[in-house]
């Protein structure tokens, strides 16, 4: 019998279940997804660790270098087939389309043909010490082919005697970008490492079993031979341990993702339970009536949570499969990103069976209570209107008790992290805190979101419609409150993100003020040095409002050892004071007097006001007095122009500072002057400019990532927000009817079922705001007050409205499917009905 009717009263209601399902199928889908990516993340990092071990069955490593020796000694064990040292190292590159070099990664090709690995897109591996092998990526990146020639760096040789031979290379081959591993461009015979190097030492070595050999054995013996301070392991122990190491021995987008994907489900959980609220509140007549003919309570309940569990399992497979399709186009995405890992989804079963689970559960626990409170109704009380608590009801000041003292434990536990000296603790007791005071507050939420919503009728609920809108809205305050309770979660945790990023950003701007007095500094590699041309096309650059220019020249000085040489820089003093955004850095530099950075004039042994003297070219010199100051906008010795000009007459200008204009886009700007200095040899830009582009990109984009997962959850809370109002649709059919019968136009039926969601979703933008800017200060204060002693609070005026209009609207959005049902209804018929 309970499952008859089980399928009866899914039939019968299947239209009243679909926003409840859309809810589970969002939230399954996150989960999803967050495990798919996830684990292919993992199994493309494993992939690309473990490419270069194919051939091989053991590793080698050790915490130095590996000597030819013990690879002899391990190649001549009778478990070893084979075995070949693979060394690594950097170096700088000069590309055919290119004058600067770039530093790339190199690894030595094994000398047993059996161990490699090296899958080939084109042409062969190298044979000799001139001849290169490059990745398909920086082929594609290069436009490099076979015949293409490389020139290495010479100066950037650890053996420091590098020849021509090892400093011009032909690329023989490409390799695909799945056989590398991501820190090597280039593979070059292990003669090209020896005289590049200056040895051959190896970093790893790799061993392939003989024929019939015993893998603890072979262990056993490689050990033996490498000696105490080696490790040796099997291909899958060491990349298993090599991934892990990796990821922190946690897989932290997984975490990441999954954080937000149990939001989104908690945020479901509000929904369908709400779902089921209102539908067991409209059957209560139904249920009665079962239970007068004869069902039992536990009948009753098991039809219900069958109801459940269908439509659990229903919404959690299509769900699987949507979030099976974000993974999909997520792991294009990240391939694209990050082009040096061959990516692709990882099915398995976990990912599967885990988000069914937890969607077939969490549909079944948000039933549980609405199930048992209309089992427990008796059947004759069931017949007459069911009357909501009140807040003078036992049930209510319980309710009211146990969320006020969530909430001060909650306080309690924020105020302690506030005050903890461990940053890990003081972001757990906050992280606890918060937790508890929202849980608080959502259990307050039946008498606090009734009272926002007259508030705000007051405002906005004028006329007759206005007001019928607020009365509806506050009906039934425990269905109100937990529709826009599943909202208040979006708007909370998002308004925390963009509080929280904003105090961050100006904190760390305001310490970068601090410690870079200079917007932006251009260091010019090379004897040219830069030229007036170049210097004038910075200054014209968008953006920047002054220019210094600093000359450079090498100078020698007497230290306690003997005589020191060092680069000196020459800057027109009134200029460089113009530029800095602090001044005093060089308010005493002047003819006779140098700036000195404090580690030179220790080394020195200088003291603020002695008297140094500087040697130039043709044995000119310049008696200088020294004022040591500590900054990163001035280099170690700097002195006026007309001082450096009296040492070295004909030094090249090797530096130009840059102040930016207030209120401009820094990257965009860093930009334009890397263009503008595009001839230079070699230019490197520092400064507090790149350092807070930097550091504002980083959190702009995660706190746009954030936000556009918590989307998800404000999606959910929207999808509630329109099930509630559809189903009240249904609920006051004839109360509308007449209505409409006394003279409530469409237009005013539609306005008032929108200004009802207006206030559901406003309720829960005010109490969000609210919360949020609370939580995000708190959670900046536990962050930062620890690392530095000024911590700057913002409010993102602009970004929290934009969030309050974009909820508002939505909430708009959601009335309109229930909005046109309700004026479809013809008044007469809706009054016929019984």
């Amino acid at each position: 019998m309970t499952g008859q009717l089980t399928l009866a009263n899914l039939r019968s209601h299947t239209a009243r279940y679909v926003a409840g399902g859309i809810a589970i199928v969002l939230g399954v889908a996150f989960i999803t997804a967050a495990m798919l990516v996830s684990g292919s993340t993992r199994a493309a990092l494993a992939r690309a660790v473990g490419a270069q071990y194919d051939q091989a069955d053991v590793v080698l490593l050790s915490d130095s270098f590996i000597s030819s020796d013990v690879v002899r000694q391990v190649r001549g064990l009778d478990s070893v087939e084979a075995a070949s040292g693979v060394a690594a190292t950097g170096l700088g590159v000069v590309y055919p389309d290119s004058r600067q070099p770039t530093w790339v990664g190199a690894r030595s090709l094994p000398v047993d043909p059996d161990l490699r690995w090296h899958k080939l897109t084109e042409g062969r591996l190298p044979r000799t010490a001139d001849e290169v092998a490059v990745s398909e990526l920086v082929a594609a990146d290069r436009n490099l082919r076979p015949g293409s020639v490389l020139r290495a760096e010479s100066s950037a040789s650890p053996s420091g005697d590098a020849d021509q031979a090892l400093t011009t290379l032909r690329v023989v081959g490409i390799v695909a970008r799945d056989s590398l591993p991501p820190s090597a461009a280039l593979v070059v015979t292990e003669d090209w490492i020896i005289g590049w190097r200056g040895s051959a030492q190896y970093n790893e070595v790799l061993v392939k079993a003989a024929p019939g050999a015993d893998v603890p054995q072979l262990l056993a013996d490689v050990r033996a031979v490498a000696g105490s301070g080696a490790t040796v392991r099997t291909v899958e122990a060491h990349v298993d341990a090599t991934v892990e190491g990796l990821t922190g021995g946690v897989n932290v987008l997984g975490a990441f993702l999954l954080g937000f994907a149990a939001i989104a489900v908690f945020v479901a959980t509000l929904v369908v339970a709400n779902t089921f609220t209102i539908l067991l509140a409209q059957r209560t007549r139904e249920l009665a009536l079962l239970r007068c003919v004869g069902a039992q309570r536990g009948q009753v309940r098991r039809s219900v949570l069958g109801e459940s569990a269908v439509l659990g399992l229903v919404a959690s497979a299509v769900g699987v499969a949507v979030g099976a399709g974000l993974a999909a186009v997520a792991v294009v995405l990240l391939e694209r990103t990050n082009t040096a890992v061959v990516m692709g989804i990882q099915l398995d079963p976990v990912s599967v069976l885990v988000p069914i689970g937890v969607g077939l559960l969490t549909t079944v626990v948000a039933a549980f209570v609405p199930a048992r409170r209309a089992t427990r109704v008796p059947p004759l009380a069931a017949l007459r209107p069911e009357l909501a608590i009140r807040v003078r009801s036992r049930g209510g000041l319980l309710r009211l008790c146990l969320a006020l003292l969530l909430v001060l434990a909650g306080v309690g536990l924020i105020a302690a992290g506030l005050g903890a000296e461990d940053i890990t603790v003081g972001m757990l007791l906050g992280v606890a805190g918060g937790a508890l005071s929202f849980l608080g507050v959502l259990l307050s939420g039946r008498f606090l979101v009734p009272v926002l919503v007259r508030l705000l009728g007051l405002v906005v609920g004028r006329g007759v419609p206005g007001r019928l809108s607020v009365a509806n809205a506050v009906r039934n305050p425990g269905r109100t409150a937990a529709t826009a309770g599943a909202l208040l979660v979006g708007v909370t945790l998002i308004s925390l993100m963009n509080v929280g990023a904003a105090s961050v950003e100006r904190t760390i701007n305001t310490w970068l003020d601090d410690q870079y007095p200079l917007d932006l500094a251009a260091e010019i590699g090379g004897s040219a040095g830069i030229s007036a041309q170049t210097v004038d096309a910075v200054r014209d650059v968008e953006g920047v409002q002054e220019v210094a220019v600093l000359r450079a020249a090498q100078v020698q000085t007497d230290g306690p050892a003997g005589p020191v040489d060092r680069e000196a820089f020459g800057v027109d003093p009134e200029v460089a004071s113009s530029v800095l955004r602090e001044p005093s850095v060089v308010r005493d530099l002047r003819d006779g007097v140098a700036v000195m950075g404090p580690s030179f004039a220790d080394g020195l042994g200088v003291e603020e006001g002695d008297t140094v003297q500087l040697r130039g070219e043709n044995d000119a010199t310049v008696t200088v007095q020294a004022r040591i100051v500590k900054s990163d906008a001035t280099p170690d010795l700097l002195l006026t122009a007309r001082d450096l000009e009296r040492l070295a007459p004909d030094a090249p200008t090797a530096m130009v500072w840059a102040r930016l204009a207030d209120g401009v886009t820094e990257q965009t700007v860093i930009s334009r002057v890397e263009d503008a200095l595009a001839d230079a040899e070699t230019v490197q830009l520092f400064g507090g400019a790149p350092e807070r582009a930097f550091y504002n990109q980083v959190l702009t984009v995660m706190l746009l990532i954030a936000t556009g997962l918590l989307g998800i959850a404000v999606l959910i809370a929207l999808v509630g927000v329109g099930n509630t109002l559809s189903l009240s649709v249904i609920e006051r059919t004839r109360e509308q009817a007449l209505l409409r019968a006394l003279g409530l136009t469409r237009g005013q039926l539609r306005g008032m079922l929108a200004l009802e969601a207006v206030l559901i979703a406003g309720a829960a933008v005010v109490l969000g705001l609210a919360l949020g800017i609370g939580y995000g200060i708190a959670g900046t204060t536990v962050l930062l007050d620890l690392a530095t002693e000024n911590v700057e609070y913002a409010i993102p005026v602009e970004r929290l409205l934009l969030v309050a209009v974009v909820a508002l609207l939505a909430g708009l959005v959601a009335s309109l499917l229930p909005a046109r049902r309700a004026v479809r209804v013809p008044p007469a018929s809706a009054l016929a009905d019984e």
